[in-house]
């Protein structure tokens, strides 16, 4: 999509976002191709998600490589359809093509489905990514080229004439770029993690011996917060192992480090991820960490449906006064920071 902008106050031009950068300084001397602004859900095309999927890394690639083998063109205007969805041909369709989003995202507002991670903490299946004046790109992160880790190899769509590809970046091209992990990567082997419920009116505390469905959402949420709980995807049984990345993760977070999955933790692991500000009126998976973590919480008894409604906001109200914050009802950056550390 292009944006109209008003020129000396007498004509009106026509401007495009860059999906800009060629490893190679003889491609990025001549002008880069535009990538759409357009953030567009293709629910319905057969394939497609209806939601944000919950990958591994593993998943991730398998998708991006499928455009590789494909080879698919770079276009702005065009969109490729395969067994994995309808997605636009430029980067960040690409980009959300392999992250299995629903709504095809631009660099713009990619971040409200990822966060920005350190370069050292790098994982294929990442994205490298940058949205500024000069240029707009983003690219999935495949693996180092060198042991100094400075040149990254990555799979992208770059600029009109190519096909998607695999490509190896200079360092100086790769220190441009910001890291960012999708919030939905499943870490590690936990396939089945994708098929787990983590939508629930209460969250008991649970500590070393429970099973069942409650304890495999812990599991999950762990997984996903980066610590395993097991090579095999989320047994359903509190073991050692689980402990221990309960205890990782209460330390990492400024919690006590006791093992047991408590309010605090439940409240700190359902929150977890981007932080957009929410109100009356908002919708989408933000909402529903909002009203799992407020369950956990406050034990508001929400249903998790992702719609920010009258009952959602009254609960938020309640969170917030009980926290000493200001009750108006909008999870802005002090609630989800009082969320996310597990107040």
């Amino acid at each position: 999509m292009q944006h109209r902008v008003r020129v000396a106050g007498v004509a009106t031009v026509l401007i495009g976002l860059l999906c800009a950068g060629s490893p190679t300084a003889a491609a990025q001397s001549s002008a880069p191709p535009h990538e759409s602004a357009t953030t567009r859900s293709e629910a319905g095309i057969a394939g497609h998600p209806t939601a944000d999927l919950k990958l591994t890394r593993t998943d991730i690639l398998t998708r991006a490589q499928s455009w590789i083998d494909e080879r698919v063109p770079y276009s702005q205007s065009r969109w490729h359809t395969n067994q994995f969805g309808r997605y636009r041909q430029d980067c960040s369709g690409y980009v959300s093509m392999a992250w299995g989003l629903k709504n095809v995202r631009w660099t713009g507002n990619i971040m409200e489905v990822a966060t920005r991670i350190s370069k050292s903490n790098l994982l294929p299946g990442d994205a490298l990514w940058l949205h500024s004046s000069g240029t707009q790109h983003i690219a999935l992160f495949v693996r180092w080229a060198d042991s100094g880790k400075t040149k990254a190899v990555v799979r992208e769509e770059y600029r009109t004439g190519t096909v998607a590809s695999q490509r190896t970046w200079s360092a100086s091209r790769t220190a441009s770029f910001n890291a960012i992990r999708y919030n939905n990567v499943i870490e590690g082997d936990a396939k089945t993690c994708a098929v787990v419920n983590e939508n629930h009116t209460s969250y008991p505390q649970l500590a070393e011996g429970a099973k069942g469905e409650l304890v495999k959402a812990a599991q999950c949420l762990l997984a996903g917060a980066g610590f395993n709980t097991g090579t095999d995807g989320p047994s359903g049984t509190f073991d050692a192992t689980t402990t221990s990345a309960v205890k990782q993760y209460q330390t990492k977070v400024g919690l006590t480090s006791d093992g047991t999955v408590d309010t605090h933790t439940w409240t700190a692991l359902l929150s977890r991820g981007s932080t957009p500000t929410v109100q009356d009126g908002s919708t989408g998976s933000a909402v529903s960490r909002v009203q799992r973590s407020l369950n956990a919480a406050t034990n508001a008894g929400l249903g998790v449906d992702g719609q920010f409604g009258p009952k959602t906001a009254a609960a938020v109200k309640s969170y917030q006064s009980s926290r000493d914050l200001g009750a108006d009802g909008i999870v802005g950056p002090n609630t989800w920071a009082a969320l996310q550390a597990g107040k």
